[in-house]
């Protein structure tokens, strides 16, 4: 059955994809993506190299908050080698996540302690996502309760469904600060629950600092996800499509979320779906909705292309 899952992932971005053509109609979405302004889209994925470049700089950062060796040269080249694996391998970010994991413990390192900077490092980023777009979902929702806007950009019941969005991405903000069950955690099979639970422990630990050093890390993520915002933003601006960059912001959490869902093959088909969904309630059409997930997952393709060959150039590393 597990030989089953990979094809069944590519099918199911096809699927999808298909889903998305069907709904915007074919023609429509090759209109879109034929008229992309090339400046744009360029401009987008200049945004989204320099984006990975702090994602890595921010996972070295965590590595070394748990005493972990991680210098900033390794591990730029192996998050770089985590993007390929994401765009050609199905899964999402896992198959890049399971590869800085395991490339990380070969550095000499604990390898659980590797996979939990990775946890942490893609935990940050979604959270302060989540943060971000929550914050612009409500500067968006207190714009839209002026008439002029609300005629301009969303009818009364997209209004309601905004908040409604807010109000779940404030659940999610919060959700970290809820108690943990550590005596569950330390019950788990094998040193993996004991270790886990030390590392919680540790964390709420003053003394240790580790809880300070992490909070830090969230300066990177914020920088993180502006620049893949203003990606996305740029993507839209190539198709044409101008969209106050507050909007964008507070759409961005479902568009980046969808995309990292493991059931297709580098955010495919979940994407373009969640940009149709999100969008439109900002009145977008939805072929040029679909085009800008499209463009999106495109700039994706090409930075892992771009890092591809850094998988025949690894050598020893130190």
């Amino acid at each position: 059955m597990k030989g089953l899952g990979r094809p069944a992932r590519l099918l199911g971005a096809v699927a999808l994809l298909a889903a998305v053509a069907w709904v915007v109609g074919p023609q429509r979405l090759r209109d879109s993506l034929v008229g992309t302004d090339p400046l744009w889209f360029l401009c987008a994925l200049a945004l989204g190299i320099v984006a990975n470049m702090v994602s890595a700089l921010r996972w070295a950062f965590i590595a070394r908050a748990l005493d972990l060796h991680a210098p900033n040269t390794a591990l730029l080249a192996m998050y770089a080698r985590g993007v390929t694996s994401n765009t050609l391998l199905p899964g999402a970010t896992l198959s890049g996540d399971a590869l800085r994991a395991f490339e990380l413990s070969r550095l000499g390192n604990p390898k659980i302690e590797s996979a939990v900077s990775v946890a942490f490092d893609r935990f940050s980023g979604l959270w302060v996502l989540c943060v971000m777009s929550c914050a612009a979902a409500a500067l968006a929702w207190m714009s839209a309760s002026d008439a002029s806007m609300a005629s301009d950009r969303l009818a009364p019941g997209n209004q309601n469904v905004l908040l409604a969005y807010g109000l779940m991405l404030v659940g999610i903000v919060v959700a970290p600060f809820m108690p943990w069950p550590v005596r569950w955690i330390r019950r788990l099979p094998g040193s993996l629950g004991p270790r886990l639970a030390d590392l919680w422990q540790r964390l709420h630990d003053p003394a240790s600092g580790l809880k300070r050093q992490l909070a830090r890390s969230l300066i990177g993520s914020l920088v993180v996800q502006l620049l893949s915002a203003l990606a996305l933003a740029a993507c839209a601006r190539a198709l044409g499509v101008q969209v106050p960059l507050v909007w964008l912001l507070a759409a961005s959490a479902p568009i980046f979320v969808m995309a990292a869902v493991p059931i297709g093959v580098a955010g495919f088909g979940t994407r373009e779906l969640a940009a149709v969904g999100v969008l439109g309630l900002l009145g977008v059409a939805a072929d040029r909705a679909a085009a800008t997930g499209l463009l999106v997952g495109l700039c994706g393709v090409l930075m892992g292309l771009m890092a591809a060959p850094l998988f025949v150039l690894r050598g020893r590393q130190s």
